[in-house]
């Protein structure tokens, strides 16, 4: 056999190791990435919790209940629910032991976790917020129910409705002067005024629709 003979033997000898390499190589990277898919499947199912997004502080997949069980930090914000009106504060990213001490040190506020990173401390504030206290009013709205404004009843704004008034017996009840005050809005600037403003009007508060209790003077 000539030297080009025997240089095409050899050849023809790697070219068929070579696919059969290759052939190896390609079984080993598909298989490689079946692993891979099957484990992000994996994941995306753990990160499901009820149909839900499960959460992002714990590597169990559940929503922390409480300030102990956070294991990562979070946006926290504290919302002020007042009597009339709400604020809300963000604090910023906390780490999981600023937000217990936080917690330890308001133990009053309601404590919840959503599944996007935030945590909210609620808190409940027997007064009015300042926004109130500066343009809250109270007045009547057109189908007859008191209700708490903000700025006078012309601009519409309503924040909340009481109960449902007997205008008939409101007008025939009191001096026309109170009528139209309350027609136009009736100013609030702290919680003594609000409570006496609903304590008054409870009076003359449909039964079967009055939807607060009649405050305690």
């Amino acid at each position: 056999m000539g030297f080009f003979g025997l240089m095409k033997k050899r050849l023809k000898k790697r070219f068929r190791l070579g696919r059969r390499w290759l052939a190896l190589g390609m079984l080993a990277l598909a298989a490689g990435l079946a692993w891979i898919y099957a484990s992000h499947a994996g994941a995306g199912k753990g990160t499901l919790l009820n149909g839900e997004a499960a959460s992002v502080f714990s590597a169990r997949g559940k929503l922390p209940a409480s300030p102990a069980e956070l294991e990562r930090e979070a946006s926290v914000t504290v919302q002020r629910l007042y009597v009339c009106g709400e604020e809300a504060e963000p604090l910023g990213v906390l780490p999981p032991e600023r937000v217990a001490a936080l917690a330890a040190a308001h133990p009053e506020w309601e404590f919840e976790a959503s599944g996007d990173g935030t945590v909210v401390f609620t808190e409940h504030v027997d007064d009015l917020s300042e926004a109130c206290k500066k343009n809250g009013y109270i007045g009547v709205d057109a189908a007859g129910s008191l209700t708490l404004y903000e700025g006078p009843p012309r601009e519409a704004k309503a924040v909340k409705t009481f109960f449902q008034l007997d205008v008939e017996h409101l007008e025939s009840a009191l001096p026309s002067e109170v009528v139209q005050q309350l027609r136009e809005g009736i100013r609030i600037t702290d919680l003594s005024d609000y409570n006496s403003v609903l304590s008054t009007f409870s009076d003359f508060a449909i039964d079967e629709t009055e939807k607060v209790m009649k405050p305690e003077a």
